[in-house]
């Protein structure tokens, strides 16, 4: 045998590597008790597991339903109550009420665990034409010192509340287990929940009938589960609340602030709302313990609790260690024997084999020095392996120059598998071909974003060109092909606009051309239709040819050069009306990238193009304005004049009409007072005019003056009315204040009427006026005493 430069002789033994195995084997059969005594003490070990948690899985389900039950029986009450509220519909409330007022007494006063019984109906099941679905009569009967209390309500008035239980358990229609909840007894605040059977009437929800019962006797019945020594027990509701726990002081509390590793790591209270059985290992102060989850779904109700048990697994597995213990004595006698045994076997082969796995080792760490080879002739599997092991160096090699060179970047390198099962190989070829396609993707992105990139400074560039020579679509024509030519790399090109002035025959006719650098001055007109131009003036369509006519360019560059063999034009659209079309030629042939930049710069060109030709319309027409806005000027300052004069006319006249209408108003308005008052007015009124004759008189003065009606004093004076001396008073009176144009008030009098009656009073007279200050006439009044 040789081993890098080192010769072992190996003549004395040329036996295959099986047969010394076989050979030693036999002198160290008794190894196989060391097995067989492992795999019972295991098995036994196992057995004793598996029986110990089947035991805790049925003592929890045992525990679980012995719970249940007790929940069951509650139920059952409320499922009897809710049926035997079926005839609700079909009696008076008096009778009802007299019926299950005895129920509910009957059922809290015998049953201390009922905090409260009751029921709730809604107005919908026993009120003929109530059709809204709200509103409920709701009984509650409850024990307060030693009396049953009954409480009658009227709920849900104006619309159910969407939060409360009881709306939940109307939408759910089902029974149902409430989340526990806090209750005031006696002073002191207890945890308790509500069981709940809906009332359905022809398969309706028609109310609820249901009892709270207290949870603290729950406590007592967790303390009394210990299927093993250390065992903690929590009954959580599916809100994660503990209703009961091995240590009371738990109870209230959410369990994932008491048991935080065990909730964030197995999410128990979710288990317990998806109703699902589960058991568990876990860890607490280097303690292993099985935990078992067992579901209590009590009725038909959607919401479950959970019980937990926690089980040191050391008092579970005790008894089967015991067991596995007294087996590993009894073998380490037969494990100390054959141990020298396979010792004297080891040291007979296990020398080639060191090599051997030293050298695997070593490719192992990624050393693959060919000058470690290993050589071997013991004519066995040992000479085999070292054959095994070179040969790997050597494709490692092999591989690992491949790899380096693809590292380098010479992705056109050959490589030959080792074999078809070399994953090895497959794999960096595999690599080889994603690193080619990554690097043909990557240029062509590049090769996008640099066309993008062309496109977008393009847009700028036009933008900017666009905003010059609005005025003059000419210049502006010549910038726009201009810049067009040189952007694109084309030899020549020219810009058509169409000619409107004959809406009937509009023409297409050259404004600017550009051809090798140079602008060329040419006049060109095309028809629709007429050559290429038009026939994309016509079908608004992208015109894109190679390959054409030699003749069908016109000008040279006068160097001999030769004419483009590519043409593109594009029709300038704005608004689906063509504006112009733009003809661009050039020897290779556009790319699609740049037909798409000159047709959406068509549209920016279009845009503009529409523009320009507005504001020149609008200049013109704007001129034309002007004049005959100076002809107008003239006739309206003329006009103007003759209106203001007429204005101030019709205003005059206006105000005119307005006084009249005031006077006429006022006039009116004086004549309906005086007459109300010599209609009604106890006291002496006449009116005279200028010449002492009456025109008014009141009625209170008629009958004195011996007069049938007012109108008969009409033009009379005092002396055609009145005794001589008392006419002579009042002519002189009045005639003083005409002339004095000034009042006399209550001057004391005594008037003596043609009948001979006397009357005294006061007389107050007063001057009338025109408004220009003339006397018309003098009002009296005469107040009796």
């Amino acid at each position: 045998m040789r081993i890098g430069k080192l010769n072992i002789s190996t003549d004395k033994i040329r036996m295959r590597i099986g047969a010394k195995l076989l050979l030693w084997v036999l002198t160290t059969s008794a190894a196989i008790m060391v097995v067989i005594g492992s795999f019972i003490s295991i098995r036994v070990n196992s057995i004793a597991r598996d029986n110990a948690i089947k035991i805790a899985q049925a003592e929890a389900q045992k525990s679980a339903f012995r719970l249940k039950s007790e929940l069951d029986l509650d139920m059952g009450f409320s499922r009897a109550l809710a049926h035997a509220l079926y005839i609700y519909p079909k009696f008076d409330t008096i009778t009802l009420d007299s019926i299950f007022f005895n129920i509910l007494r009957n059922q809290v006063s015998n049953n201390p665990r009922y905090l409260t019984v009751w029921y709730s109906i809604e107005y919908s099941a026993f009120r003929p034409g109530y059709t809204k679905d709200y509103g409920r009569r709701s009984v509650t009967a409850y024990l307060s010192n030693g009396q049953v209390g009954i409480d009658i309500e009227h709920k849900n008035i104006t619309g159910d509340i969407v939060t409360s239980n009881y709306y939940a358990s109307k939408t759910c229609n089902c029974e149902m287990l409430l989340d526990p909840y806090t209750f005031e007894l006696g002073g002191k605040e207890v945890l308790a929940t509500s069981l709940s059977v809906p009332v359905r009437v022809r398969g309706k929800f028609a109310g609820l009938g249901g009892v709270d019962i207290s949870l603290e006797k729950f406590q007592a019945d967790i303390e009394k589960i210990k299927p093993y020594p250390g065992t903690n027990v929590s009954l959580i509701a599916s809100d994660g609340r503990i209703i009961a726990d091995s240590n009371p002081e738990h109870a209230k509390e959410y369990f994932a602030n008491i048991y935080p590793d065990l909730e964030s790591k197995f999410a128990l209270t979710q288990k317990v709302k998806d109703k699902q059985n589960h058991f568990f290992f876990s860890y607490s102060s280097g303690t292993e313990f099985l935990n078992i989850l067992s579901i209590l779904q009590p009725g038909e109700s959607p919401n479950s609790w959970g019980l937990i048990l926690s089980i040191p697994m050391s008092e579970i597995v005790k008894d089967a260690r015991r067991s596995v213990f007294s087996t590993i004595l009894v073998f380490i006698l037969g494990i100390i024997l054959q141990a020298f045994a396979i010792w004297y076997i080891s040291a007979r082969i296990s020398k080639p084999i060191k090599r051997t796995t030293e050298l695997l080792n070593s490719i192992a760490q990624g050393d693959i020095d060919v000058n470690k080879k290993i050589y071997l002739h013991t004519g066995d599997e040992l000479e085999e392996m070292s054959r095994s092991a070179n040969k790997l160096i050597d494709g490692l090699n092999y591989t690992e120059q491949f790899a380096r060179e693809i590292g380098e970047g010479k992705l056109d390198i050959q490589f030959k598998l080792l074999s078809e099962k070399d994953k090895l190989g497959k794999a960096l070829t595999e690599m080889q071909r994603s690193l080619i396609k990554a690097r043909e993707q990557e240029e062509k992105r590049k090769e996008e974003e640099n066309q993008q990139i062309w496109a977008t400074q393009g847009m700028a560039l036009f933008g900017e060109v666009l905003r010059q020579h609005n005025d003059n679509i000419t210049e502006l024509s010549y910038l726009i092909i201009k810049n067009l030519v040189s952007y694109t790399g084309s030899i020549q090109g020219g810009i058509f606009i169409v000619n409107e002035n004959d809406p009937n025959n509009p023409v297409l006719e050259m404004t600017a051309c550009y051809a090798y650098n140079r602008r060329k001055l040419m006049e060109k007109t095309v028809l629709p239709n007429e050559g290429l131009v038009g026939r994309c003036y016509v079908e608004k369509k992208t015109i894109f040819m190679v390959d054409i006519p030699r003749d069908y360019i016109k000008i040279t560059s006068g160097l001999g050069e030769e004419n483009p063999r590519c043409v593109l034009i594009v029709p300038l659209i704005a608004n689906d009306m063509v504006q112009g079309v733009v003809e661009l030629a050039t020897f290779t042939p556009y790319q699609k990238y740049q037909i798409e930049f000159i047709e959406k710069l068509a549209a920016s060109i279009a845009a503009t193009l529409s523009s320009v030709k507005i504001n020149m319309r609008t200049a013109q027409l704007l001129t034309q304005t002007q004049q005959q806005a100076e002809e107008m000027r003239a006739q309206e300052e003329e006009m103007r004049q003759n209106m203001e004069e007429l204005h101030a006319t019709q205003e005059e006249m206006e105000r005119k009409r307005h006084e009249q209408e005031a006077i006429q108003a006022q006039l009116r308005e004086d004549k309906t007072i005086l007459e109300s008052l010599l209609l009604n007015s106890s006291d002496l009124i006449f009116q005279k005019d200028a010449d002492g004759r009456y025109r008014r008189i009141s009625n209170s003065l008629v009958e004195l003056l011996g007069l049938s009606s007012v109108e008969e004093a009409v033009g009379l004076s005092e002396f055609d009315l009145l005794p001589e001396d008392t006419a002579r008073k009042l002519w002189d009176l009045t005639e003083d204040v005409a002339r004095k144009k000034s009042p006399v008030i209550d001057r004391k009098l005594t008037l003596t009427f043609a009948n001979g009656q006397e009357i005294k009073g006061a007389l107050s007279l007063y001057p009338l006026t025109s408004d220009i200050g003339s006397i018309i006439g003098v009002l009296g009044i005469f107040r009796q005493k």
